[in-house]
């Protein structure tokens, strides 16, 4: 570990009358390095200035002032880790700290939970319940670090940013309503006469056609749910592309898009097949960006599309609807 100085002037320049500090002159310094404080010095970091001037009557300007100053030193270290973790409540939580909080908020995080931090590809965050999280620290560590193997990335750069990001989250109340609507009805809308499930699963029951919505309530908001049911293609997540292709010899296929390079594509059709194709031997090969999903526009209407968003917010994961 590398050795801390503190510079001091010598003993015969400490501003007596005559002495070269006295009359301006340049004053040497002595670096004097700053020895381990004792164990009571860690643990009482904030010095009082009479306790200071104890320490340096009782033990000499020299050894009392490196004393004294190593525990300041340690005291502003002590105070900078505790901003990360290891904090269980949060220490940037005033109304000013909330208003910063929703500036870092709006140029990190609205992107994907939205202005009004209500959701969007990303959940909404004012219902007051967090799949990650159960206290402050944990919800901390996912805005400061995101959440590994998830769409939620590293964004928020430092400690305090984070802390205050939590402040603004928590002002924002909320008590995990659902949407308005029939949860049960839309159940049996899911997996019945609207067809939901002949695409997607949900706790291992229907098809993996489609996105598997065991989970969807925690991930996206109610608002992004009924868009997606509504107009599929307006927003698709590059594993859901697809493709069509046709052989040297006629032959089509199609499928998911699963890899495209520049001399090969693969996919994967409906009854989950793995192809694989060199792009030399393709007549046409077509990318399609847009959901195999129709639109429910006109299908799913009215009570019904609130009872069918209601159900798939209340999917939490786990085969728990809540």
């Amino acid at each position: 570990m590398p050795t801390a100085y503190l510079l001091l002037p010598t003993p015969d320049q400490r501003g007596r009358p005559g002495s070269a500090r006295a009359s301006g002159a340049h004053t040497r310094h002595l670096a004097c390095p700053l020895e381990t404080p004792p164990p009571t010095l860690v643990t009482e970091p904030a010095m009082g200035i009479s306790k200071a001037v104890h320490l340096v009557a009782r033990e000499g300007p020299l050894r009392g002032i490196r004393t004294v100053t190593t525990a300041l030193v340690l005291a502003h270290l002590a105070v900078f880790v505790g901003v990360g973790r290891g904090v269980s409540q949060n220490p940037f939580s005033s109304v000013a700290d909330v208003a910063a909080g929703e500036r870092f908020f709006e140029l990190d995080c609205a992107s994907c939970h939205g202005g009004d931090a209500r959701g969007g590809r990303g959940p909404d965050l004012t219902r007051g319940i967090f799949r990650h999280a159960s206290n402050d620290e944990q919800l901390f560590d996912i805005v400061r670090n995101g959440i590994p193997g998830t769409e939620m990335p590293r964004r928020v750069r430092t400690d305090q940013r984070a802390w205050q990001v939590v402040a603004y989250i928590h002002s924002l109340g909320g008590g995990g309503e659902l949407p308005p609507g029939d949860p049960l009805r839309g159940r049996e809308l899911f997996f019945g006469s609207a067809n939901c499930s002949t695409c997607h699963m949900v706790s291992g029951e229907g098809s993996l056609q489609g996105p598997d919505l065991t989970s969807i309530g925690w991930q996206r908001s109610p608002d992004h749910l009924r868009n997606s049911v509504l107009d599929p293609s307006a927003e698709v997540d590059s594993r859901w592309w697809s493709a069509q292709v046709t052989t040297a010899d006629g032959a089509r296929a199609s499928g998911y898009l699963l890899d495209d390079d520049l001399h090969s594509v693969r996919l994967l059709d409906l009854d989950g097949n793995l192809l694989s194709f060199s792009k030399d031997d393709l007549q046409q090969f077509e990318p399609m960006r847009t959901s195999r999903m129709p639109s429910y526009s006109g299908i799913v209407d009215g009570i019904d599309l609130a009872n069918v968003i209601s159900y798939l917010a209340s999917l939490r994961g786990e085969g728990v609807e809540q």
